[in-house]
């Protein structure tokens, strides 16, 4: 985990309301795990708002990385005003990410929702790098309309196999992306993994299908976070072993956590 200043080395407009910033810090972005997050001081001479704001790798590189977001708030909105040669202070990155070991061969389903999305492309960049057949990774993008499907034609220029769905129908199937999910999962027997980011009911509903499927499923969760740290215990969420039940960290021991560890 580093604290630092970051250059703004890029800002653009991705989707109506969501920006893609990107930052220059060779120690952050090499460090860097999908699932993993940094936490972004949006206000830079003004106490409010006081607290950091947390946002998932969209992409990281040698040198840069890259974090999507959607504007929610003060913070956010002072945020899309940063301009390129400014800096901004960050810490990370931080928290536990999704695994990327394991059979080449399998089939990885990434299914995102929302801001949710931007963590499985950083994910989807990995498992190539790991040598992973594009052919067997396999992306399901929900939201409410077309021009909110993120990273739609980034995923695309991977070349990996697209399931879209809408909820006005304007691209892909019409209606919630579990849909698409379901009919694959009931069509496909080989070896494989789900990792989801995105709303809490599209969550629980994925973590449904992967036990109903018998399917591994590896949840990224969305909780407000202070301090990114463990420090402030504002993002406890509960989490089972057995019959034992107790508040896990997000944060710390997070935001990846195994569907079937999760009280929903």
């Amino acid at each position: 985990m580093f604290r630092q200043k970051c250059l703004v080395v890029k800002q653009e407009l991705t989707a109506p309301g969501h920006f893609t910033l990107t930052l220059r810090s060779p120690r952050i972005s090499k460090n860097a795990r999908p699932g993993q997050f940094v936490q972004i001081q949006c206000a830079e001479d003004s106490c409010d708002p006081l607290l950091p704001r947390p946002f998932s790798f969209l992409t990281a590189g040698s040198s840069d990385f890259s974090v999507l977001y959607q504007i929610v708030g003060k913070g956010t909105e002072l945020l899309a005003r940063k301009k390129k040669g400014e800096e901004v202070w960050i810490v990370g990155p931080l928290g536990n990410g999704f695994s990327v070991s394991g059979s080449k061969n399998r089939l990885a389903l990434l299914v995102g929702g929302g801001v949710g999305i931007p963590p499985l492309y950083h994910l989807a960049q990995e498992l190539l790098k790991k040598k992973m057949n594009k052919k067997n990774i396999h992306v399901f993008l929900g939201a409410r309309n077309k021009s909110l499907l993120l990273c739609e034609k980034d995923f695309d220029r991977l070349g990996v196999d697209l399931h879209l769905a809408t909820d006005d129908g304007s691209k892909g199937r019409k209606g919630f992306i579990t849909e698409p999910l379901e009919h694959f999962l009931a069509a496909t027997g080989d070896s494989r993994q789900i990792y989801t980011c995105g709303p809490t009911p599209m969550l629980k509903a994925v973590s449904r299908l992967a036990a109903r499927y018998k399917v591994p499923c590896e949840v990224s969760v969305e909780e407000p976070m202070a301090c990114g740290f463990g420090a402030c215990l504002g993002c406890a969420i509960e989490v089972k072993k057995g019959e034992t039940k107790r508040f896990a960290i997000a944060c710390c021991e997070g935001p990846v956590f195994n569907s079937k560890d999760i009280v929903w």
